[in-house]
Order: structure tokens, then C-alpha cells, then sequence
């Protein structure tokens, strides 16, 4: 087991005790130099907001929400040891925020169980470039399916 702050990634919270511990956590960081993008990455609230509520503001499935929050620690990690950007979105208009927005998404191999991790930073205007959301890469996310190849 890793500790990550004062609680270990490997131990299983339930929902609550996980979102009271992660809010808590998340509050003390504040922000972290990311030397990929060579600027700091903010952590706010909206960030939180976002791994709760998705980009339309409905509701995440609570099982959703609690596997992000299991992971969320691991956000530091990557942004700190990521060695390339996986991918980049430059100039995309927001109708929701009525401005352009930068989208960054990082990937890392992190933890005690080199668990592929994805992090999404982003940027509005020309404002600080800020946590946006994580989750574990499993596979099954869009970004993760692989091609099967055919046997011809």
C-alpha cells in the first residue's frame, strides 16, 4: 500500500467516508507544477464540481463518481510525471461558458499497481490552466479500445 496524504489508495471506502476524505485532500493542494505544459495547474472547484457532475451539469452514477474519486489522488502523479500530452483540444468554443476553451489530457503510468491513469487540465480564455477531471484507463473508455487486428 501507498499513501497518498493520510489514507492509502489500496484500502476500500465506502461513497461517503471517500468523497468526505477526497474533498478534504483536495482542498489542501492548492496548485502543482506540471513540467510537460512548463505552467502550474490549479486545483478548484469547478474541477471537484466536474468529477460529480459531467459537462452538461447531470449527475455522474455514483459509481461513476466514487471510481474517480478513488483515483483522484493519483491527478498529482500524473500531472507532475507525465511525459507526453495524449491529447490536445486548442480554441474550442464553449457555448456553456460563452468562451474558447484549451484542453489538455495527460496520461501516466502511476501507484504501487502501475495503474494508467488519464487527468484533463483546462484552460478558459486566457485564464490558469486548471484540474478538470480523472479516471483510471481501463480499456473501456473511447480513448482506450484497442483495434483488434484481422487475421488476413
Amino acid at each position: 500500500m501507498r499513501p497518498v496524504g493520510r489514507f492509502y489508495m489500496s484500502e476500500k471506502l465506502s461513497y461517503r467516508e471517500c468523497l468526505k476524505q477526497r474533498r478534504a485532500w483536495y482542498k489542501t493542494v492548492g496548485a502543482v507544477e506540471c513540467p510537460i505544459l512548463t505552467e502550474n495547474v490549479v486545483f478548484t472547484s469547478k474541477g471537484f464540481h466536474h468529477l460529480k457532475y459531467d459537462g452538461s451539469g447531470r449527475g455522474r452514477k455514483v459509481k461513476d463518481h466514487h471510481r474517480r474519486l478513488t483515483v483522484l489522488p493519483y491527478s498529482v502523479d500524473v500531472i507532475k510525471n507525465a511525459t507526453s500530452i495524449y491529447e490536445y483540444k486548442k480554441n474550442i468554443y464553449s457555448k456553456a461558458l460563452g468562451k474558447y476553451v484549451d484542453i489538455w489530457e495527460l496520461r501516466a503510468v502511476v501507484g504501487p499497481d502501475k495503474e494508467s491513469i488519464s487527468v484533463v487540465l483546462r484552460r478558459i480564455g486566457t485564464g490558469n490552466i486548471a484540474f478538470y477531471s480523472v479516471w483510471k484507463n481501463n480499456g473501456k473508455h473511447k480513448a482506450t479500445k484497442k483495434i483488434k487486428k484481422s487475421a488476413n
